[in-house]
């Protein structure tokens, strides 16, 4: 015995690259062993992920099936295609293009007789003796225009028809092809089972489906308020899918898991230590390079992002966000966007200038996660009381770790740098120090006084033959605090309509055996 049913989706759980579907539904089964059709599925469900639950019954093996199945011709429907409406409409306007043929053809028939007319008169009254030259002169111009203005319109009309007719030649012939008939592709779960009882049972189905993306985004929006200043955070899922069938009024959920991404030992291979005496050069040089290293670190730091298409970077922790509504996503390979989560916290902004990247001066505002979950990488739209400013990405940070978002930059703040270096070379020992002198000039052109931080930077010494010193006699004024990886921060006022200069300078000193720098 065969039961045929469609089962509606309850839930779609969306990971990185595909999209678990679940469908679930109430079926009156007779008692005893039979067979169960589940209809609807999507074409592109994979095969070996196909899982079939039932609530009292025993199941004796499942398989996805596919067949092909005609659909009824586009002329056999009730209602005409738009491509059928446009023949029709193209026939009508071939007929009327016909029409003025004809009318125009007898239009002209009718000035060529008066021509001939004309001519006739003139021969009658010159040999009757009767000359009337300039009553002819008239009569020749006017039928001379007459039929030269029905002959313009005749081929005017003529070629409008011509083009009426290769247009309705290329409708008729895409409508013979989209008369053929169509095959679809129908996609069925088949399940062999036996039911003791009978009766109304739950069954569910779940398979996996490709065509399927999510990616987190967000929109912050900083706010003063009367204590301070705060930042509202709200998070959303952007998904894609088209994977032929409609998500309709279901529960959605969005994971960071990655299924397929397997996970193998690494080869065990040989590797040979060889030990060698080291030449009289290299005893008596020591190589130095420079180097650029990100500061590593989740939240205010920061992590560095993949080159090409983002992943969703968890933070190494695979976890799930669940949206608060039902969703409807059709697919249509469109974005939609599904929302997840939203909090607002107290936050501290202030002006913050980094000269060596930029000569803009950024509104930088600081915050704590405190959401239920924690923050996936991910791009965040800015907008501020003014409306919107522009877009940033926002990098992972868990729950309670502090989170730092720059919100567009001052038009009235600018800076200009400017950097000169100095070599001295020891003669006797042959030490180097390479001093140098960095001047920045801030202004501000507005009306409103501000409080700026500055931001600069100088390179820190790995090794004991290199010697990085801040000369603090320089400095003017003195950076309010030095980090351990040399940042300097400037912390000053900015009166309305005003320009200053900040100076510092720091030294590079390395013995005679550094070679590379």
């Amino acid at each position: 015995m065969s039961t045929t049913v469609t089962l509606p989706v309850v839930k779609v759980t969306v990971l990185e690259d595909r999209a678990l579907v679940e469908r679930r539904g109430e079926v009156t089964l007779p008692a005893g062993p039979q067979r169960l059709r589940v209809e609807g599925l999507s074409p592109l469900a994979v095969d070996r992920s196909l899982q079939i639950s039932l609530v009292g019954g025993n199941i004796i093996g499942a398989r996805v099936s596919r067949i092909w199945k005609e659909q009824p011709k586009e002329g056999l429907r009730e209602h005409r295609t738009e491509l059928g409406r446009r023949v029709e409409s193209l026939e009508q306007a071939q007929r009327l293009a016909e029409s003025d043929i004809q009318r125009l053809l007898a239009r002209l028939s009718v000035a060529n007789t008066a021509h001939a007319d004309v001519l006739r008169s003139i021969s009658e009254g010159v040999g009757a003796g009767k000359a009337s030259a300039d009553t002819w002169r008239q009569h020749l111009a006017a039928v001379r225009a007459e039929v030269a203005s029905t002959e313009e319109a005749l081929r005017q009309a003529r070629k409008r028809e011509e083009q009426t007719r290769q247009r309705l030649e290329e409708a008729r012939s895409a409508l013979t092809q989209g008369e053929q008939p169509e095959s679809k592709l129908l996609t069925s779960a088949e399940v062999e089972l036996n039911h003791p009882t009978g009766g109304a049972v739950t069954v569910g189905v779940a398979y996996l489906v490709p065509c399927a993306v999510w990616r987190p985004a967000y929109r912050a929006t900083l706010r003063r308020v009367e204590s301070g200043e705060t930042v509202t955070l709200e998070c959303e899922a952007v998904v894609w899918q088209r994977t032929e069938e409609d998500w309709k009024d279901v529960e959605m959920a969005f994971s960071t898991a990655r299924p397929t991404l397997g996970a193998t030992p690494p080869r065990l291979v040989e590797d040979r230590l060889y030990l060698r005496e080291k030449t009289q050069q290299e005893k008596h040089t020591v190589e130095v390079t420079i180097r650029e290293e990100t500061i590593q670190t989740t939240g205010e730091g920061g992590t560095p992002q993949a080159e090409g298409m983002p992943g969703l970077d968890d933070g190494g922790e695979p976890l799930t966000l669940k949206a608060i509504h039902r969703v409807t996503l059709p697919s249509d390979g469109s974005p939609h966007r599904v929302p997840l989560f939203q909090f607002t916290a107290p936050a501290t902004s202030e002006l913050v200038g980094t000269p060596e990247h930029s000569p803009l001066v950024h509104r930088v505002a600081r915050f704590e996660n405190k959401g239920g979950s924690v923050l996936l990488a991910g791009p965040v739209d800015l907008v501020r009381t003014s409306g919107y400013v522009g877009r940033a990405q926002l990098t992972f940070a868990g729950v309670g770790e502090r989170v730092k978002l720059g919100f567009g930059s001052e038009d009235a703040l600018r800076i200009f740098r400017q950097v000169e270096t100095k070599l001295d070379t020891h003669r006797l020992t042959g030490r180097k120090v390479r001093t140098h002198f960095v001047k920045l000039f801030l202004s501000n052109t507005g009306s409103r006084p501000e409080q700026i931080a500055l931001e600069e930077r100088m390179p820190v010494s790995e090794v004991e033959a290199v010697e990085v010193e801040l000369l603090k006699d320089k400095a003017k004024p003195a950076p309010a605090k030095v980090s351990q990886d040399g940042i300097l921060r400037f912390e000053l006022p900015a009166p309305a309509r005003s320009q200053q200069e900040l100076a510092f300078a720091y030294t590079v000193a390395s013995s005679a055996k550094v070679a590379g720098l």
